[in-house]
Parts: structure tokens; C-alpha cells; sequence
């Protein structure tokens, strides 16, 4: 029998061994993924000279930035607004208090010219901006057995509420709660949508992806069969006009740009293609229907998609038929200026209103019923303020950017790359021709991008990397259309055909440009450089389409063969008058002396410090209001019970 000394030894001896394989299994595993990285990075080293190269830009011309600014903008000092967003969430005795908020940094650009004959611009910010920058916010308590109710992601169409309210601890409602975060994303585009309705910004930066956040909100609303569970906006009265379900369908592609054919004519965007042509024209026949849509009246597939779409309208009474011409019903000729309505209510509502901002009063058969604002209600007003937004930077020539630090998207390097290269986009410099079949080894390049770093950020950072003594400070990689985030090449291997990612789908095309930009480096050391950050912007008509060559067609087969048009800036030697504007602006705005900074924009900077100043500014009120309830005599009975079993817990714990 061991002794107490002895067993010791052995318990220590146990545990040194388990100790020594868990170092073993990690110093293993790292060997192996740095050996990865290393092999990976000598991959992008030759993806690099073969072919990114000539799609990176580092020359820009600030001079020439200037003349743009003047043709975009018509005057030589604009002004800018950046947006930044926080929320929190925080249990308070048996109910859970989200907040969240936008808030702004605001400043001005001058364009001059310096004593060189070049070009210049100034930033100025505003000071004192805590007390003069626009800001919104909102506060709502809710008891956690509401949640559910509320948080729509909870939702399950066969069991309900519920069997969920059984299968659901508290702690776990709580960490999967999407109210704050869904709160702070509408707060930060209605503000966005806001100022630039005023016409008191010209460019507007948001810290968040607009393609990404497009294609998520999108697919948040796209459960139809759901809409009437989990949407109380659903039949809500505006203008003493109940925003009926066709409203909700037609308000989620509620977007018309004729001349960048937005929504297109084409895929599942057809049918709201052909409720647009018909309100713009008033009514049409099917043969000036075809022609407004530009599509071949022989083509018999896409008729009978047509006639099919039509027939669906005229169910739904959405469009009427009369001596074979179509026209829109007149409730859903106004469907436009209630859903801008409806954004501007409840969102002044929810923000300005310090009385129940979260419910809202509906007549149902005839009596009034006060029901919560769910979460599917903000992801379609998100939505709805993303769509004005854009609009009003389209009519009044706003700049619209959005900036995203950290990314893992691969899309350049798994979508556009491959499809550029299966149909011969670029010109791939032949270093190497294995196959002696004198085509550069197209296949290696192939598998290049394959074996490319873990994301596009990574990957163009480490090519910046290498190639440090060739690659100028800032430096972009030329700008694409975000649809290829859904594109990739045909799966039967045609050539100038293409293929949906999911589905076969591909989202809507020319209207956001991608891109990635790398913005400083340490004056001391060129090799040490700033973050690549990922940027998207708004497509402008009389800029990024007045050049045909700035257009790359390809053929989808849908349901049938269609045409979708694609803007690409092939390489770096395109003209590219606004994203030259775009990068000389986010250069003058970059501040190198703050670490936290490096390489970012100082505008978001500033509204990321206002956002967390407010935030930490309610966790005091919250924390005060705890203490001043705890003591009010005649609460004292209900205390003990209205805190949970966790909060007792922790509370026994730290006194002990």
C-alpha cells in the first residue's frame, strides 16, 4: 500500500504525463500549420507574379481625384459622416434590458491644389462631437420569458413558442438572443438614411460590408410562410392602408434603377423586373412587355416564365389585366411612399419615444392590439432604410463606402479568379509550361488559387508582404461586381457561361463594387504595414457603366439561357475615376499616428470611441437603477424572488 508521500508522487507523475501529451499534441499540430502557412505562402508568392500583380493599383492621382470630386460632387469642399453602431444586453432582476444605438463623426474635405501643381486634401473633424454629432438610440426591457416571442430566430414553424419556451434554459435564451445586435444594424442605416435625406453629408462611411449586410437582409425576410408568425408589421396601418403581404414581397426588391437594370431582368429577379416596367410604363401588353425587359418574344421558355409571373401578380391582385394590357392594381402603385412611411414611423418611434418604443398599436378586426416589435420586423426595416438610403445617395450624389476590418471572405480568390481565368479574362504570365502544351499551365494557376492562404485579406497581405520594395503605399486591388460573391465557373465547363454558388443563384448584379485596400506603412520600416481592409461602395451609373469595356457579359442558364452583365475593372490599367476619388479621400483620412488606427479611417475611429462612451455611459445607469430599486422599501419582499438562481449564487459567492 502506498504511502501519503508516495501516492502523491504518483498523482503528480499521472498528471505530468497528461500535461506532456496535451504540449505534445499542440506543438505537433502547430508544426504541421506552420508548415501549411509556409507552403501557402510560396503558392500566393506565384499567384502573385503570375497574375495579381496587374489586377493591384499603386498609383493614384490626387490631382485627378479633384476633377472627380468637382464632376461627382459640383463644388470643392465636401462634407462627410461616418457611422458607427454599439448595443448591450444585461439581465436586470427577471427581465433583460437590450440597448444599442448609432453614433456619428462628422467633418469636412477640402481639395486644393499644392505648390507642386499636384493635388491635396484636407480633413477637418468636428469638434466637440459628443455634443454636435447626430446620434440615435434606443432602450427596452423585456421579461425573458418574452424573448422568444420577440426574437424570431427562436421561431419554429411546426412546434411555435411554445414547446421552444420548454426546450430552452434561461442562460441559453439569453446567450442566443439576436434583439440587441438586430437593433443596433437598423439604428445604424436609419441614420445613415436620415442624414442623407437632409442633404447635410456628401460621403457617408459605414463599418460594416453594404453588399454583405444587402445579401443578409435579404435572406432574414425571405421566409414568406413565416411572415404572419413572426412579422407584427404585417397589416399594420399606414396611411389607413394596412401594409399587406404583397407590400412586405414587393418592398423587399422596392430598388428601380433603369439604367443600371436593377432589379434585372432575370433569375427570380424577373418578377419584380415586370411589376417595374409595368408601373413605369402605367400599363403593357406581353409583346412591349418583352421589350421593355429586352427579351426575345420568341424565346418560349422565358414567355411562359412571363406569362406564369403575370398570372401570379393577377392572383395575388397585384396587377390587373385589361383587354390583354397589364397594369398595377392603385393600392400597390403607392407600395414605394408607404414603405418609406412606415421606415420614418416606426423608426422615430423606436428612437425617439420614451414610452413603449417597442410595440406598436394594430387594429385587429376592429378592436386595437398592442403587439412587440420582433426581430424579422427590424431585419425588414434594415432592409427597407438600406433601399432609401441608397436612393437618396443616387439622387443627391452621395458617396456611400463601407469599410470592414477583419474579413474571412474568399470570394476574389474563389470566385472571381477562377472565373476570370476559365474565360480567359487576363493575360496569366507563362512562368512556367510543365505540359509543354505552350499555355502557360493554366491548370497550376488554377490550383494556385486553390491553395491560396485561408482568406483574401490574408492573402493579399502576404503578397504586400513579399513584395514590399515593388508595391506602393497605398495600393488597391481593382474593383469588381459584388454578384460574383454568388458566381462561379460554369459546371458544365462552357466558355462564357456561368453558375450560381447556392442554387444556382446569383444575386443582383452592378450594384456594389468590391475591392481591398492597404493604406499605410511605418516610415521606419516598409515591411511593417497596416491591416488590408475590405471596402464595397455604391455603383454610379455616369461613372462605372459609361464605358462598355468596364462591362463583362456572361450567359446563366436558369430556368433558361439569360444574359447578366457583370462590372469589372479588368487590371490596373482601367481608368477608374471614383475608386482614384475613393482611395485619395480614405489616404487623407488615414491617421498614422494613432497605433489603435494604423491604417484606418479616422472618422470611424471617432464614432467607434462615441459608440463605446455611450455604452459604457447606460451600464452606469443600468447599475444605478439596479441599486436605487434594490432599496425602495417597498420592493424589499419581492427581491429575493425576483433575482435568478444564478445571480444568488454569484451574489453568495463573491460575499464569501
Amino acid at each position: 500500500m502506498l504511502d501519503g508521500k508516495n501516492n502523491n508522487t504518483f498523482k503528480i507523475s499521472r498528471l505530468g504525463e497528461r500535461i506532456s501529451k496535451t504540449g505534445n499534441i499542440l506543438n505537433s499540430s502547430a508544426n504541421i500549420q506552420i508548415e501549411e502557412f509556409q507552403k501557402q505562402v510560396q503558392q500566393n508568392s506565384i499567384l502573385y507574379e503570375k497574375l495579381i500583380k496587374n489586377l493591384i493599383i499603386d498609383k493614384f492621382d490626387t490631382l485627378n481625384a479633384f476633377d472627380t470630386s468637382k464632376d461627382f460632387f459640383d463644388k470643392e469642399s465636401i462634407n462627410f459622416v461616418a457611422i458607427d453602431g454599439t448595443e448591450y444586453a444585461t439581465q436586470f432582476f427577471d427581465m433583460v434590458l437590450f440597448y444599442a444605438g448609432a453614433y456619428s463623426c462628422s467633418g469636412s474635405l477640402d481639395f486644393c491644389k499644392d505648390n507642386d501643381g499636384g493635388g491635396k486634401i484636407k480633413a477637418n473633424y468636428e469638434e466637440k462631437f459628443l455634443d454636435k454629432d447626430k446620434e440615435i438610440s434606443s432602450c427596452v426591457p423585456i421579461f425573458i420569458n418574452k424573448i422568444p416571442e420577440i426574437d424570431t430566430s427562436f421561431y419554429d414553424s411546426q412546434n411555435q413558442y411554445n414547446s421552444l419556451l420548454n426546450q430552452f434554459t434561461e442562460e441559453a435564451i439569453l446567450d442566443n438572443t439576436n434583439i440587441s445586435k438586430s437593433l443596433m444594424t437598423f439604428s445604424e442605416f436609419f441614420l445613415a438614411y436620415t442624414m442623407a435625406s437632409s442633404k447635410q453629408t456628401d460621403v457617408i462611411f459605414m463599418d460594416r460590408s453594404l453588399s454583405n449586410m444587402y445579401s443578409s437582409l435579404l435572406t432574414d425576410t425571405s421566409k414568406r410562410s413565416d411572415w404572419s408568425e413572426t412579422c407584427s408589421l404585417l397589416n399594420f396601418d399606414i396611411d389607413n392602408i394596412p401594409f399587406d403581404i404583397n407590400d412586405f414581397t414587393l418592398a423587399r426588391h422596392f430598388l428601380y434603377n433603369r439604367l443600371l437594370e436593377i432589379p434585372p431582368s432575370r433569375g427570380d429577379y424577373l418578377r419584380y423586373s415586370i411589376f417595374f416596367k409595368i408601373l413605369e410604363n402605367e400599363s403593357a401588353d406581353l409583346p412591349f412587355l418583352c421589350k421593355l425587359l429586352d427579351i426575345d418574344y420568341n424565346d418560349e421558355k422565358r414567355i411562359k416564365r412571363i406569362e406564369k409571373y403575370l398570372k401570379k401578380w393577377i392572383d395575388e391582385d397585384v396587377i390587373i389585366k385589361e383587354n390583354n394590357h397589364y397594369k398595377i392594381n392603385e393600392k400597390y402603385q403607392s407600395t414605394g411612399s408607404r414603405t418609406k412611411k412606415l421606415v420614418d414611423t416606426v423608426g422615430n418611434q423606436i428612437f425617439k419615444n420614451e414610452k413603449d418604443p417597442f410595440t406598436i398599436i394594430k387594429n385587429v378586426n376592429g378592436k386595437e392590439r398592442k403587439e412587440w416589435i420582433t426581430t424579422t420586423d427590424l431585419s425588414f426595416l434594415t432592409l427597407f432604410s438600406l433601399y432609401l438610403l441608397i436612393e437618396e445617395c443616387w439622387k443627391n450624389n452621395i458617396l456611400l463606402i463601407g469599410i470592414t476590418k477583419d474579413t474571412i471572405a474568399r470570394d476574389f480568390s474563389n470566385h472571381l479568379l477562377p472565373v476570370g481565368i476559365e474565360n480567359s479574362l487576363w493575360a496569366i504570365n507563362q512562368t512556367e509550361d510543365n505540359d509543354g502544351d505552350g499555355d502557360g499551365d493554366k491548370t497550376n494557376t488554377n490550383n494556385n488559387v486553390s491553395d491560396t492562404i485561408y482568406s483574401d485579406r490574408m492573402l493579399l497581405q502576404t503578397v504586400s508582404l513579399l513584395n514590399y520594395e515593388n508595391l506602393n503605399i497605398p495600393w488597391s486591388l481593382m474593383e469588381y461586381d459584388s454578384a460574383f460573391v454568388m458566381t462561379i465557373p460554369d459546371t458544365k465547363k462552357r466558355k462564357g457561361y456561368v453558375s450560381g454558388a447556392i442554387k444556382n443563384k446569383i444575386t443582383t448584379n452592378k450594384l456594389f463594387l468590391r475591392s481591398f485596400v492597404q493604406l499605410e506603412q511605418a516610415k521606419s520600416e516598409n515591411r511593417l504595414r497596416s491591416n488590408v481592409l475590405f471596402i464595397d461602395r455604391l455603383v454610379y451609373p455616369p461613372f462605372d457603366i459609361q464605358n462598355s469595356e468596364n462591362i463583362v457579359q456572361f450567359i446563366h442558364e436558369y430556368s433558361s439561357e439569360e444574359k447578366i452583365d457583370f462590372i469589372l475593372y479588368k487590371d490596373n490599367k482601367t481608368p477608374n475615376p471614383i475608386q482614384n476619388l475613393v482611395i485619395s479621400i480614405l489616404k487623407s483620412m488615414s491617421c498614422p499616428s494613432i497605433a489603435e488606427s494604423f491604417g484606418h479611417n479616422k472618422a470611424l475611429y471617432i464614432a467607434d470611441k462615441v459608440a463605446k462612451w455611450h455604452n459604457e455611459e447606460f451600464r452606469k445607469i443600468v447599475d444605478s437603477t439596479t441599486f436605487l430599486i434594490s432599496n425602495k422599501k417597498n420592493l424589499r419582499n419581492f427581491l429575493f424572488y425576483m433575482n435568478t438562481f444564478r445571480e444568488k449564487r454569484y451574489e453568495y459567492e463573491s460575499n464569501r
